[in-house]
């Protein structure tokens, strides 16, 4: 074992150097480096330009890795013809329509999985959109995947011999460009191509550099891109590139695209492995801009000359020369900006720096290049910029991010996330007990369709690439729900999960952590997870555990049993051995309202003792739910359509009234924790058209109104009113009820350990998110934090306040890039004045943005200026590395 631990250690001290060490000053010479790029980039360009006039078939060496150059090039600032990209990818298209129907079939593609693998990433790289023909070619692959997840190649060096490429890149385009039906087949096809590649065999260079690839793009763990990338860096040769074979020399195909694999893994490009990578391209191109390669397959069609240089070595010479351009133009970017050239792209000048750590604020500037803070602090004058943001009065802070919320659908239909971005948030937590994925099992595959966009997943990992493709202006990261994971597994019963259930729950909990989920979010108040026990939950944990996640918990109750309830969330942290934060952190009954000092006590005791218990808040006394969770949970079992039954049978209603007016034990009554006054219950739920006025209204208000047309109204049962408005709208009434005090708020707000989020969604003011009655914390909670807690009421300073809405947020998920203003983070940036911030929507007005918040960069980019949404969408999806 210590033997093994100390290799792991020399193999992770390699990477990391790798990772991190700076460029020499004996480093290439940018110029030089641009020079390169440029002469080559003409050649490859010129030579698939005129393939098309000899062939009307794809090739992948004169359309895919000419695009590839292309795209590389030009995010470098290379000149290129970016026409080539269109005209390019509807020739890879046009070449396999006519093979639609033999696709769909499984075969009538002359090299197989590899040419249609190589075909969709060439239509990837070209931005062209899923079709009929993509559907057949993604068939295809569906039909030739060998059981143990791989797809074979005919052997043809280097470009066609790699069986781990080949998979790489079916893999991916089934990622890609998969949808409708064949779209559960294809996640599972990847999930199974993972696996293979993860213990592939390996034995030439593209073996390796392809493995490192598949292991990248396709999400595996750490670890296991960490060992492929350290198996790429070891096969280096003295002269600093790489060869195809043992015991060949050096080539600029396996250096190039080893060089770019190593990038897209996370490696420096002034690393020194890096640099040495360079030299040997930079050395070996030939005066013409090439770089020569000796053909080593014997040829299957007429040789014809295509203008590349090197005659009949030229089908391996052009690609050779591409993957040298790619690699050379990944050179380019981090050496003009380590020397300074070229402007920024935005100065933040003369604001107040709230960094997000909580340390005191001071007078500096941020600088942002691309989607990374470049510096914070002071920033010379004359510094130049591409845009300057005069901060002057303002405070600059890191973005927000909503530890809480549930805009897992809404920013499918509208990606701009306008109440959110409107209050300063650059990134939402979803998943709180419901999450994106999975879909299986007995949950249906998830459909979403908005205008004329269609958008189908049954993973989690499946729900993120959906929602990338989308767009969205926030950033997202996400749980899996405990309440979804049944779904797939049991159904709408609401039966404790047998053994058997677990150990599903648990395969499709480790897929999810896999596929980037942070943690694990349940909601055990709800009448799904009720008799879902502590042990049950100790036991999904240790899943968690492994992959270093968080489990987040709606505890199981939240008034009269919430000690206990608080203790379970602390068991389950300590034997479980994770972290845990509780979310919106309350005392929701009026029987236990003062008590919140007793609450704080058990979670420090904890803490004292290691366990790493938090907790989150939202800034109001009044909690969003449904006017269901007054109706008890045995009611609830076989879904909404058993639940009318039961609330529209007479025999049931006794029963049902005397429980919602008694409780039950350990169920967390909505109705006696208000005390039974339903004035205290505000309807927030767009309505059916015979009931739309009351929309807005308190239960009061509307059982009066109901009263009065009762045909006996002396006899009339308030309850009885509350199951047949429950009946009328569907079972289900989003209700905003007045549980919990300011006192015990505030005193929560207060503990270092305790941070913000909304458990709001995403919404707007105007179209079709302007809906229902929705509560004021998804339009105002952090403009409230700053506004009402820190400038009117002094209970927090500035400072602090940040850092509950930014970096401690992002420490508990463990996000490392995101959260605080430092050179090399990500650029998320809210800038604010803290003079006139505050929220404006209300309990009965709740549709009005917030003041104050004056600029939000997302990314590097903004997406809110000068009070307005500008209706960019730079957001991702962040997705947990464990």
């Amino acid at each position: 074992m210590m033997l093994k631990t100390l290799a792991f250690l020399s193999a992770l001290l390699t990477v990391v150097l790798a990772l991190v060490v700076p460029a020499s000053a004996a480093g290439p010479p940018h110029d030089r480096v641009k020079e390169a790029v440029t002469k080559g980039l003409a050649l490859v360009q010129k030579a698939a330009s005129n393939y098309p006039t000899h062939r009307d078939c794809f090739a992948c060496h004169h359309q895919t890795l000419p695009m590839l150059a292309t795209v590389k090039a030009h995010d470098a600032g290379v000149s290129a013809d970016e026409t080539l990209l269109q005209a390019q990818a509807e020739f890879t298209l046009e070449s396999f329509v006519e093979k639609r129907s033999a696709m769909k079939a499984g075969k009538g593609v002359g090299g197989g999985a590899m040419t249609v693998g190589y075909g969709l990433w060439t239509l990837d790289i070209g931005g062209l959109e899923a079709d009929e023909t993509t559907d057949a070619m993604t068939s295809f692959l569906l039909k030739t995947q060998g059981k143990d997840g791989r797809w074979t190649t005919g052997g043809r060096p280097p470009m066609e011999e790699s069986a781990v490429t080949c998979t790489v890149i079916s893999a991916y385009g089934l990622k890609t460009f998969a949808r409708g039906p064949d779209k559960a087949p294809a996640d599972a096809a990847v999930a199974s191509a993972l696996r293979w590649i993860e213990n592939a065999p390996r034995s030439v260079q593209e073996d390796y550099s392809s493995q490192l690839w598949g292991l990248t793009l396709l999400g595996a763990g750490p670890d296991a891109i960490a060992r492929a990338r350290e198996s790429v860096l070891a096969r280096q040769n003295e002269d600093g590139g790489w060869s195809s074979a043992d015991k060949l020399p050096s080539d600029a195909y396996a250096s190039g695209q080893a060089l770019v694999r190593l990038s897209e893994s996370g490696v420096s490009p002034g690393s020194p492995a890096f640099e040495r990578g360079v030299r040997y391209l930079l050395e070996s191109q030939q005066p013409d801009g090439s770089w020569r390669m000796e053909t080593r397959a014997k040829p299957v069609q007429e040789y014809f000359d295509n203008g590349d240089p090197h005659g009949k070595h030229q089908f391996i010479s052009t690609p050779a020369t591409c993957w040298a351009v790619a690699a050379l133009a990944v050179a380019i970017r981090p050496e003009a900006e380590e020397a300074g050239a070229g402007p920024v792209d935005v100065l933040i000048r003369g604001g107040t720096i709230v960094d997000g750590s909580g340390n005191p604020a001071y007078q500096g500037d941020v600088a942002v290049r691309g989607d990374r803070i470049e510096a914070v602090g002071r920033i010379p004058a004359g510094t130049p910029a591409r845009r300057v943001i005069n901060a002057a009065g303002l405070v600059v802070a890191p973005g927000f991010i909503d530890m809480h919320s549930h805009s897992d659908m809404t920013l499918f239909e509208d990606g701009a996330g306008t109440s959110k971005v409107s209050q300063g948030v650059t990134t939402e937590v979803l998943g709180e007990d419901s999450s994106g994925g999975p879909s299986l099992g007995k949950l249906h595959p998830k459909r979403v369709k908005f205008g004329d966009k269609t958008f189908e997943w049954t993973t989690l990992g499946g729900y993120f690439d959906a929602l990338e493709r989308s767009k969205i202006a926030p950033n997202v990261a996400s749980y899996v729900g405990l309440g979804t994971l049944l779904g797939c597994v049991t159904g709408d019963a609401l039966d404790r999960p047998t053994a058997a259930h677990l150990e599903e729950l648990k395969t499709l909990l480790d897929d999810a952590m896999s596929e980037g989920a942070f943690g694990l979010s349940t909601m055990l108040a709800g009448p799904r997870e009720l008799k879902v026990t502590t042990d049950d939950l100790v036991a999904l944990v240790d899943v968690v555990r492994r992959h270093g996640g968080i489990f987040s918990s709606h505890m199981r109750n939240e008034g009269t049993d919430v000690f206990a309830a608080i203790d379970e969330a602390i068991t389950i942290g300590e034997r479980g051995d994770v972290p845990v934060d509780i979310l919106h952190l309350k005392i929701a009954d009026q029987a236990f309202w003062g008590k919140m000092d007793q609450v704080v006590a058990r979670i420090e005791d904890a803490r004292r003792r290691g366990v790493n218990v938090q907790a989150n808040i939202y800034p109001y006394t009044r909690g969003n739910n449904d006017l269901v969770t007054i109706i008890p949970p045995w009611a609830h079992e076989g879904g909404k359509t058993a639940l009318l039954a039961r609330l529209k049978d007479p025999s049931q209603r006794d029963r049902l009234k005397a429980e919602i007016r008694d409780g039950l034990p350990g169920w967390y009554d909505h109705y006696k924790a208000v005390g039974g006054d339903w004035s205290r219950m505000l309807v927030s739920a767009r309505l059916t058209p015979k009931n739309a006025a009351f929309e807005g209204k308190t239960m009061d208000v509307i059982l009066a109104a109901r009263a009065k047309s009762s045909p006996d109204q002396a006899k009339a049962d308030l309850l009885d009113l509350f199951l047949d408005f429950l009946i009328e709208e569907g079972g289900s009434v989003s209700t905003i009820y007045a549980h919990h005090t300011e006192e015990d708020m505030n005193l929560a707000l207060r503990q270092p350990w305790c941070s913000i989020g909304s458990d709001g969604l995403a919404l707007a003011v105007e179209g079709s998110l302007r809906r229902g009655h929705p509560h004021p914390r998804s339009f105002g909670t952090f403009p409230r934090v700053l506004g009402v807690y820190v400038r009117e009421r002094r209970l927090l300073t500035v400072e602090d306040a940040v850092r509950k809405m930014s970096s401690l947020n992002a420490a508990k998920l463990g996000i490392q890039d995101r959260g605080l203003l430092r050179a090399g983070m990500f650029a998320d940036v809210t800038v604010f004045d803290p003079k006139t911030v505050v929220d404006k929507s209300t309990y009965l007005e709740p549709f009005h943005y917030s003041e104050g918040i004056v600029h939000v960069l997302v990314n590097g980019r903004p997406v809110f200026e000068n009070g307005k949404a500008t209706g960019d969408r730079p957001g991702r999806v962040i997705r947990h590395k464990g």
